[in-house]
């Protein structure tokens, strides 16, 4: 499944190391479906991680077309890079190319390009690193499979519709 990639913008009155109080706009990325799933995911996931209220300034698809995530506690950093894919054209033999975006976990540049130049090393096509920028996304929140989703303690599993005898239903059989 391809990930679509949403930016959002979230304003709101931050506590500062110092006490004082200071209104700030931070930058988030997250994979979702549609418009309305990422607003909510954006919700969901900052209502635990801010106090008071908030709200989505900005939030549009981005262009990100990979992820390169990193366990590294130290790789708190973001970074963008702009890859170009050459490909030549079967019929006239000039070359063409189309960008991607790589987003990279890192602790600087130099280990980010390290992580990004790994990663491109697996390509059968040519490629071109255009650019390696640093961002300003706080947090990056990819989709979640069902299957890796926790059920709160108190749901229990549905009963499937086979373990239900349908001749004791009435209902049922008098449709007949």
């Amino acid at each position: 499944m391809t990930a679509n990639w949403f930016e959002a913008k979230v304003k709101y009155i931050k506590m500062m190391e110092d006490g004082r109080e200071r209104k700030v706009t931070e930058s988030y990325l997250l994979d979702a479906m549609t418009y309305t799933e990422a607003e909510g995911r954006v919700i969901k996931e900052l209502e635990s991680m801010i106090r008071g209220d908030y709200y989505i300034t900005s939030l549009k698809k981005s262009n990100i077309t990979e992820l390169l995530e990193s366990e590294d506690e130290a790789d708190d950093r973001w970074y963008k890079a702009k890859v170009d894919i050459i490909d030549a054209e079967e019929i006239s033999g000039k070359e063409k190319s189309s960008s991607q975006y790589h987003l990279i976990a890192a602790a600087n540049i130099e280990v980010a390009l390290q992580r990004l130049k790994k990663s491109l090393e697996t390509y059968i096509v040519p490629c071109e690193l255009k650019s390696l920028t640093d961002t300003n996304f706080m947090d990056v929140f990819p989709y979640l499979s069902e299957e890796e989703e926790l059920l709160p303690d108190n749901f229990k599993p549905v009963q499937p519709i086979s373990d239900f005898d349908v001749e004791e239903n009435d209902d049922f059989n008098s449709a007949e």
